[in-house]
């Protein structure tokens, strides 16, 4: 007797039907990746997921049914999408412009048992956030964004941090709650170099933390990492985790971390739309349905990992293959994305995948930026 080769979970039974280009996620991948955060976290009060990837409430409920709640977001419409939720904390982290931070005060006082904080790391943001809180009759909660070698944001430890750290723990607006530090700059391909690497860029962190709590007689929370040092970072007491891309997984974290326990939840579907010469195939799958901020390739196409991607454009993709004559204008492909976060906002809704049928669409609610109602 043959065996039967098992379908993968998104190969789907009537392909005639399903609209193209779009995401199809599997809901049983997203419980596993779940599971296996709380188990690398030890418990799921430590974990502070971030939800930039996916901005979707029914994710944010699948976390709250395994006990956690505490999230982080990045933007003005994920926090007004957690604030649906019975959660205890939100951290809004980004740097704040005067405008989203008169969105987030708002948005605070509108929902008091959150606790809401965001971060700082220079004295701009400070006056302004002091002038806006007064005005408000309110108060912000912060947190000392450290810039330990990512070079994107937050405030290196030296004596301007020092200095930073005293103004807003004597502001009468301003109350200081903890450190928050993202090293995605830490992307090594062996796990072991990236516990190194992290260890070595956190060390400072440590320091700077007992000085502080020992001068100003409190204590200081920390969120530290993203997903490639998620491992490295869960080794540390006292330290909330923040990763994010765990929930959906994608290509590129793959690569950097081939043996992880996380599974890819999320792919696109794609036609082949076209084939216009000899070994090129043009699928419907342009720079409006893929993030499209790094080099070509950025998709895995299964069953035509092999290819090259010829060129990239608003609605196209095409390809080139020897094996493209296995193949017709009408079929169903389905890739992996390089990075799933910038992906999932191009779509308002996902299909989610059940015994190979479409069983139900999630909609991807914290896409708007410019929300009028607040």
């Amino acid at each position: 007797m043959t065996n039967r080769i098992k379908k993968k979970w998104y190969e789907l039974l009537d392909r005639d039907r399903i609209s193209t280009p779009g995401i199809l996620v599997s809901e049983k991948k997203i419980k596993s990746n779940i599971k296996s955060m709380i188990e690398i976290a030890g418990d799921p009060i430590r974990l502070w997921p971030h939800i930039k990837t996916h901005k979707m409430s029914k994710i944010i409920e699948l976390q709250i049914k395994n006990g956690i709640e505490k999230f982080k977001c990045a933007t003005i419409g994920e926090l007004d999408m957690l604030t649906k939720f019975n959660i205890k904390e939100i951290l809004l982290a980004n740097q704040l412009s005067i405008e989203k931070t008169e969105k987030f005060i708002k948005i605070q006082k509108k929902y008091p048992k959150i606790r809401m904080s965001t971060l700082i790391d220079n004295n701009t943001s400070l006056n302004y956030f002091s002038d806006l809180a007064k005005k408000h009759k309110t108060k912000i909660n912060l947190l000392i964004d450290i810039n330990n070698g990512m070079n994107r944001t937050g405030i290196k430890i030296s004596e301007k941090v020092f200095r930073l750290f005293d103004k807003v723990y004597k502001n009468a607006y301003l109350n200081v709650i903890g450190i928050h530090i993202y090293d995605g700059h830490i992307r090594n391909l062996s796990e072991k170099e990236r516990k190194t690497n992290s260890d070595k860029a956190f060390r400072p962190i440590l320091s700077f933390q007992k000085k502080i709590e020992s001068k100003y007689k409190i204590s200081l929370i920390i969120l530290a990492g993203g997903s490639p040092t998620f491992v490295a970072h869960s080794k540390r007491k006292g330290v909330f985790l923040t990763p994010g891309t765990t929930l959906l997984w994608d290509a590129g974290y793959s690569k950097i971390w081939p043996n992880s326990p996380f599974k890819i939840a999320a792919v696109i579907v794609s036609r082949i739309i076209s084939k216009p010469n000899k070994d090129l195939l043009c699928l419907d799958l342009g720079h409006k349905s893929v993030a499209s901020e790094m080099p070509l390739p950025r998709v895995i196409i299964k069953g035509l990992e092999n290819s090259k991607h010829i060129s990239h454009s608003e609605e196209h993709l095409v390809i080139k293959s020897k094996d493209s004559n296995k193949y017709k204008v009408g079929d169903l492909l389905f890739s992996v994305p390089y990075h799933i976060c910038p992906t999932i906002i191009k779509y308002n809704k996902v299909q989610v995948i059940k015994k190979y049928k479409i069983k139900k669409l999630w909609n991807v609610e914290a896409r708007d930026y410019l929300l009028n109602k607040i």
